[in-house]
């Protein structure tokens, strides 16, 4: 049964009165501090309130999704959540009410932090067409760039016959025919290294992400060029762990996969119409998209892609956001298998920054995902993305992953 088939057949108010997680425990600890010594201000809480279902029925992308495929009731939560701030005493149970709305929608991308929003993200209800944030700063260490951990935690470097050929930041080796590389971030700024090897005075902000991005290309293309060279004849990418990043997962992708890819474009949130009512319960008179379903094509940033043989793809179920998009192109289009978990479900995230609504009552914002994405099925990649192949990571052993691994690739036949 699927996560949206789950969430349809249950009735998801009930996640209101489920005890708080770990992780939100943790959040509201981190979001509470700065404001402990603050008197309340119930009528502060209530205006933000109202903004920020404004805000929601206006910016935030998934809005239409949640409603329709699972199942969520606005009125109800509405309700509820209005109950919980007419009754709440203090900052700390107004922030739980918060952070109670947020967890129902079960979005990584839609998340309560504390301080005001970042200079990247659009405060709504105004609406951003312009490109990404561009700073100014000069070298790799004042624009925030780092090496990411390089090694895998998947098996495979254990299993019988590994010949390790590449330690950072690509881990890559082979298992006998059977070609390995992990990439473990989609994001420029974690790859510090490559960043190092193009900054030259002059060069920042997105001339300089653009460089590494070319930097990175290249050295993937030379460590295919090096397992082919070494008897390769299957190539496998893992993407475990990989949290995502920019939109360089589309050029990588098309590093790995011959000829043009073709995908739906992620959608905006900008509706022509107001949405409000859906606090209401009535059905919304427009879309939360800006325009209907558009097409988009991509081919490798380089004559001929690196490599065109059999593909397969390695994920968790934190491989999430932009790692969830490469999976998209290439499984879209028939290019490759996946296998391991369902993903993260992180979907498309914050296009141009993002959307972000700031709070008067506290210090605190929420930043919200701006932008959709659907596989070729129709399926919002909030959903995850479910393995062609299930392996259990935790419980999968070294010996046992060649096997694995045939049997994967035989899904390709």
């Amino acid at each position: 049964m699927s996560r949206c088939q789950t969430a349809m057949e249950n009735d998801r108010s009930a996640l209101y009165h489920s005890p708080m997680t770990p992780r939100l425990l943790l959040g509201l600890a981190a979001l509470l501090l700065p404001t402990a010594s603050q008197a309340y201000d119930r009528a502060a809480w209530q205006s933000d309130y109202a903004r920020l279902k404004v805000a929601l029925a206006q910016h935030y992308a998934n809005l239409d999704w949640q409603v329709e495929r699972r199942g969520i009731n606005l009125a109800r939560a509405d309700a509820f959540i209005g109950g919980m701030l007419e009754r709440a005493k203090d900052d700390t149970a107004a922030t739980l009410a918060m952070a109670k709305l947020v967890e129902v929608f079960d979005d990584p991308h839609l998340e309560l932090r504390a301080g005001p929003p970042p200079s990247s993200a659009t405060l709504v209800p105004q609406a951003s067409r312009l490109d990404g944030p561009t700073p100014t700063a000069s070298s790799c260490d004042s624009e925030g760039y780092a090496d990411g951990p390089a090694a895998t935690r998947l098996p495979y470097p254990s299993a019988p016959g590994w010949v390790e050929v590449s330690a950072a930041p690509f881990q890559a080796g082979l298992i006998g025919q059977t070609g390995i590389i992990r990439i473990p971030a989609l994001g420029e700024d974690q790859f510090k290294s490559a960043c190092a090897a193009v900054a030259k005075s002059g060069l920042s902000g997105r001339d300089l992400q653009l460089a590494t991005r070319a930097e990175l290309n290249r050295r993937l293309a030379a460590l295919v060029a090096t397992l082919r060279s070494r008897g390769m004849t299957r190539l496998v990418i893992d993407l475990s762990r990989n949290g995502g990043g920019s939109e360089w997962s589309s050029e990588a992708v098309a590093l790995f996969t011959p000829g043009p890819l073709r995908r739906e474009l992620p959608r905006l949130a900008s509706p022509a119409c107001d949405r409000a009512g859906m606090w209401r319960g009535e059905k919304p008179a427009c879309s939360i998209y800006a325009k209907p379903p558009e097409t988009e094509t991509v081919e490798s940033p380089a004559p001929g892609a690196a490599w065109s043989g059999p593909l397969a793809i390695l994920a968790d179920r934190r491989t999430a956001s932009a790692a969830e998009e490469f999976i998209t192109w290439a499984r879209g289009n028939g290019r490759a298998v996946v296998g391991g978990e369902r993903t993260s479900g992180a979907g498309c995230g914050y296009m141009d920054g993002g959307a972000a609504f700031r709070f008067t009552a506290v210090p605190m914002h929420l930043m919200m995902p701006n932008c959709s994405r659907y596989t070729a099925d129709g399926v919002n990649e909030i959903e995850g993305q479910k393995p062609d192949l299930d392996i259990d990571w935790a419980t999968v052993k070294p010996v046992d992953l060649p096997a694995k691994l045939d049997a994967l690739f035989a899904l390709r036949r």
